[in-house]
């Protein structure tokens, strides 16, 4: 049996892994899958793995208050390479941009254990938007052995850089795996009291880059267009970062038509997602859960690694201004926009919810 160990420390890893790990522990025959959280988002990375019925082997608990990005990637090292040394699997398979995906290449690198990188070959060549991601997912495409391209641009950024064409593989986003397990069967809406006689608009700003001045001008954009937008009613998860909460509140107090919620878990978060009319995020994964569902969408970044939802004419760049963001949602929200309905559109650009198969047939033939 082929001993695999999957790592993962937050919730956006855990939607896109947690298919992939079923997927694994199905042929029980062939892999022995061992599931490593590193607690980098704790409550909502728990509630993810809830979600898929995914159990963690080991807990890092890596995350403290107050640490740094140094401190928690130096604690997810020492950890990581406690437990490569004891398990010695066969592989070690990460997931996009975060810290513990780079930690945990990091530490499979120096022990010479290869590494599958799922999502890989992401870019927007700005190594400081986002930050610190784009670095993460450079870095870790020179450490991989094996590199899992969702799409076919994916897969020439990594021809680009110089890596060999037989260690790259397009599969599809896992994305699109855990949207048909999380949005199989109807959900019920009695808690998010959805009105029928309004427009739903879905707000989401955590990025890292975007703390400070730039989350202010978004959150009072969002203001302006819901305090001149009657018929509008914004479902907004607030992250558990606690600079953004403060901000939140500070900005958008005082408008009942701003529903400030708990980030809920994943599979009520996609039912909500469905129901959107807009969606407002700095988010990369929402770009592509909003791609494969069709719903038209305002990225609140100067630049964005998932081109292909922008070529497929769901996602539209914004910026980070204020007046930026104001202006383009403003022009979705008009009556009979045109922008709007060209925008409307489900795309198949991120695969067709079998990644998960393609990745374990690669490591099945390896």
């Amino acid at each position: 049996m082929k001993k695999v160990m999957v790592v993962m420390g937050t919730r956006p890893e855990a939607i896109k892994l947690c298919p992939l790990v079923l997927e694994l522990k199905r042929r029980n025959t062939v892999f022995d899958v061992l599931v490593c959280s590193t607690g980098q988002h704790r409550a909502m990375l728990d509630s993810a793995l809830e979600a898929f019925s995914v159990k963690p082997d080991f807990d890092l608990d890596a995350m403290r208050t107050g640490q740094t990005a140094s401190d928690l990637t130096g604690r997810i090292l020492r950890r990581m390479d406690e437990i490569l040394d004891a398990e010695s699997p066969e592989f070690v398979l990460v997931q996009g941009d975060t810290t513990s995906a780079f930690s945990a290449a990091l530490a499979a690198f120096h022990r010479k254990i290869p590494i599958g990188h799922v999502e890989a070959g992401l870019r927007t060549y700005h190594m400081h938007d986002p930050f610190p991601e784009e670095f993460h997912r450079q870095a870790i495409s020179l450490m991989t052995d094996y590199h899992f391209a969702p799409t076919v641009t994916a897969k020439r950024n990594l021809l680009r850089e110089g890596k060999h064409e037989s260690r790259i593989y397009i599969t599809g986003n896992t994305v699109v795996d855990a949207m048909r397990l999380t949005l199989t069967g109807k959900r019920p809406f009695s808690d998010w009291n959805l009105p029928s006689d309004k427009r739903m608009l879905l707000f989401t700003a955590h990025r890292k880059e975007s703390i400070g001045e730039r989350l202010c001008g978004m959150l009072r954009a969002l203001r302006r267009i819901v305090e001149e937008t009657p018929d509008l009613i914004v479902y907004y998860p607030v992250h558990h970062n606690p600079e953004v909460r403060r901000a939140a509140i500070d900005i958008l107090k005082g408008v009942p038509r701003i529903r400030m919620i708990e980030p809920p878990e994943i599979v009520s978060f996609h039912h909500l997602l469905s129901r959107a009319y807009l969606i407002l995020t700095d988010s990369g994964g929402i770009q592509e859960e909003a791609s494969v569902l069709g719903i038209p969408t305002v990225v609140m970044r100067y630049s964005s690694e998932r081109t292909e939802g922008m070529r497929s004419g769901v996602l539209k760049l914004a910026g980070c201004s204020e007046q930026g963001i104001y202006e383009l949602t403003k022009k979705l929200l008009s009556p009979k926009s045109v922008d709007y309905e060209m925008m409307k559109r489900p795309s198949a650009i991120y695969g067709d919810g079998n990644a998960s198969i393609r990745i374990a047939d690669v490591l099945m033939r390896i």
